[in-house]
């Protein structure tokens, strides 16, 4: 598969750090070829993030990046939506008008609560994973995004509490994810960004097991926010995926 990152925040992102423009310098000196911006899009009020993003201006400097890259990089606008249920109507609404190669949906929140280390010390891990999935299954059948991005986010701040996930009905719920996404025919992006602390979401696992039922639409992302994150973990993860060659995956944009 080609060398591609196609989930990388600039500074049009609140926690991003680089420009674009840096980003896209950074991605043609490791020889990536294509890369994907999927800048935040927040609908939490609590969040940091929230009212942060311009997409007028956002749009202006894409384009001045393709124009600058045009024979060198690749450059695809898109976005990554914060996503939870009860903020449809606005995500809707919101996206009416816009123009984007791809739009990735993540979720971040349960119930207005950020999914972070403090929510997971604090909750039964059973039932925060029964209410990630059920926020998840909204997401793809709500039918307005293209990718599911880093699937099994909560996994990143497991700790020490990993082996407990196998007590729990955690394949069962994990299946039905699945189930849906081969139903809504959506992109599942496998995100490198935790390979050194953990491994990539979804797991090498739930990979397996959603090749195994059939999926073959799928994205690579790093979650990038910083020059010296772009591209991170990709090769790792282009070279584990060569093992399903022969079930002729299709990547995000061929």
């Amino acid at each position: 598969m080609r060398f591609v990152d196609y989930h990388v925040h600039s500074n049009h992102s609140c926690d991003g750090t680089a420009t674009i423009m840096e980003i896209c310098q950074e991605a043609v000196r490791l020889g990536i070829v294509e890369i994907g911006f999927s800048e935040h899009m927040d609908f939490e009020p609590k969040d940091w993030g929230f009212g942060f993003f311009n997409y007028e201006k956002y749009t202006s400097e894409i384009k001045s990046a393709q124009e600058s890259f045009k024979d060198k990089l690749v450059i695809h606008k898109g976005v990554e939506v914060d996503y939870q249920h009860v903020f449809e109507e606005e995500i809707r609404k919101w996206l009416v008008g816009k123009e984007f190669d791809f739009v990735i949906g993540s979720v971040h929140y349960l119930d207005h609560e950020i999914i972070d280390s403090k929510l997971i010390e604090h909750r039964d891990l059973r039932e925060l994973y029964k209410a990630y999935f059920s926020e998840v299954i909204y997401s793809i059948k709500y039918g307005l995004f293209d990718v599911i991005g880093h699937l099994d986010f909560p996994r990143r701040f497991v700790g020490n509490k990993v082996p407990k996930i196998r007590d729990l009905d955690y394949k069962k719920g994990m299946n039905a994810v699945l189930d849906v996404i081969l139903e809504k025919k959506m992109y599942l992006e496998i995100n490198s960004s935790q390979l050194e602390e953990t491994e990539m979401m979804p797991s090498k696992e739930t990979f397996r097991q959603f090749v195994e039922n059939g999926g073959k639409l799928i994205s690579v992302g790093s979650d990038a926010h910083s020059t010296r994150e772009v591209g991170h973990g990709i090769k790792e993860v282009l070279s584990f995926l060569e093992a399903f060659n022969e079930k002729k995956l299709k990547l995000l944009f061929e």
